[in-house]
Order: structure tokens, then sequence, then C-alpha cells
């Protein structure tokens, strides 16, 4: 996908007659990285809901649910009117990758906001992503291996 996009981007650069700027070697690592942080998260969280659920349907429907219409009622509407809401925002893992994202240079996207500071964001991204996986396979072991 890296290529497909890095010759896109070259073949537009030249049709236009610009120059192509490319990010540095240590940018794209970082924003990789960031990326891959966020979607293992996620991953992370849809194991879990599907090893305690013990399906697949229910916990994309969740996964879902939440991350389309709770968090964005939480960020809409709740957040606005009360104080603990907003404060509970910064704790959360939709708000988290979103501060993430925003570091990573994507503050301008629809729905992307940065509540925390970019480094917050990412070890909050990792301590989710750990604590997920850890209770998904503690979940798993104790319920359907032993």
């Amino acid at each position: 996908m890296f290529v497909a996009g890095a010759v896109a981007s070259a073949t537009i650069a030249a049709v236009e007659g610009r120059p192509a700027n490319w990010p540095s070697a240590a940018d794209l690592a970082v924003g990789v990285g960031g990326g891959w942080l966020m979607a293992a998260m996620w991953a992370a969280l849809g194991a879990l809901l599907a090893i305690a659920l013990r399906g697949v349907a229910l916990p994309i429907g969740l996964g879902l649910v939440w991350m389309l219409a709770v968090q964005n009622m939480l960020t809409a509407i709740a957040a606005p009117l009360l104080d603990w809401v907003a404060r509970a925002q910064e704790y959360l893992p939709g708000p988290n990758a979103g501060s993430l994202a925003a570091a990573l240079g994507s503050a301008d996207a629809p729905g992307v906001q940065a509540l925390v500071g970019g480094g917050r964001a990412a070890l909050a991204t990792a301590a989710y992503l750990v604590a997920f996986a850890l209770a998904g396979g503690l979940l798993l072991r104790r319920r359907d291996v032993v």
C-alpha cells in the first residue's frame, strides 16, 4: 500500500511539475508505528469482546456502535454539558487514538481531536493494547483452555 501511494504521489508530482517532498525515514517510521498501534489496540479490543461473548457478530456491532455512536455522543453532547465527562474522555481509548492521530499530523481530519498530548496518547493507547490483550488471553485461558 505504501509503495502504491509513493508511486501515485511521484506520478502526480511529475505531472504537476512539482518536486515530491518525501518524509524522512524517522517520520515515516513514527507514522507507520502510530497507525499500527491504533489498529492493534482496536483489534485487541475486538478480540477481547469476541472471546468474552463467544462470537464475532455481536463484538463487531458493539465496537461499531461504540466508535460511531456512543463516543460521538459523549464528545458532541455530554462533554460540553458535564465537566466530569469531558475529563473522563481523556482516559478513553477513542480520544487517545484520536489524539495520537492528531499528533501524527491528522489534526485536520474529521472527527480527530487532540484532547491530550501525543506522548500521553501513545502511552495510553499502548496501555490499552496490553490490557486488552492480557484480559483476552486470561479469559481465554481460564474459560476455554483449562
